[in-house]
């Protein structure tokens, strides 16, 4: 196993809402754990930022039908939570869509590191967290998501990605004491 660990979209805009900040102190803590083990054991770490041109050449379907402006380059909103662990071993991925892997050089650069498994952390389990990991299975790369150290603010969509991901997809949806485990053993 030769493992990465992916944290998706732990900017200050995806918290603007009290519903969407109810476990953020839990999270940051789990989040930052798995960092620290991830330092400690050498294995690379991936910061994942959806950021938007002010062009609106990145822009999604609804963003431009609706003209709904959200995380612009160089925006407070867009920059990642002071609270996050980040140093510059840490490689930054700039995505526009849900999933990590579209429109960015996300594979390539796991590949070139001859990654095979995934560890995801971050928001929205029932949307870029759950669809990059859809998407890593589909690139033939194993899922582990990080239940602690990811979140979903609409339950019965986690739920629903849950079930995909572990019961469809047969990857595995593990604690951070089991993550840690794992990862003290390669």
């Amino acid at each position: 196993m030769k493992p990465a660990l992916v944290i998706i979209d732990m900017q200050l805009w995806f918290f603007r809402n009290e519903a969407r900040r109810v476990k953020l102190p839990e999270l940051i803590l789990s989040i930052n754990e798995l960092i620290d083990v991830a330092k400690e054991k050498n294995i690379p770490i991936y910061q994942v930022l959806t950021i938007h041109k002010n062009d609106k050449s990145t822009w999604n379907i609804v963003m431009k039908k609706h003209n709904f402006v959200a995380l612009l380059e160089g925006s407070k909103e867009s920059e990642l939570l002071p609270e996050i662990k980040f140093d510059n071993t840490q490689e930054v991925i700039v995505k526009t869509r849900q999933s990590t892997f579209i429109r960015t050089y996300f594979e390539e650069k796991l590949m070139e590191q001859n990654i095979d498994t995934l560890i995801l952390g971050g928001v929205f389990t029932h949307g870029c967290v759950g669809r990059t990991a859809v998407d890593a299975y589909e690139r033939d790369f194993n899922v582990i998501l990080a239940r602690e150290a990811s979140f979903s603010h609409i339950k019965n969509q986690e739920e629903a990605m849950f079930q995909v991901i572990e019961e469809e997809q047969e990857q595995s949806i593990l604690t951070n004491e089991e993550i840690k485990k794992l990862l003290m053993s390669i």
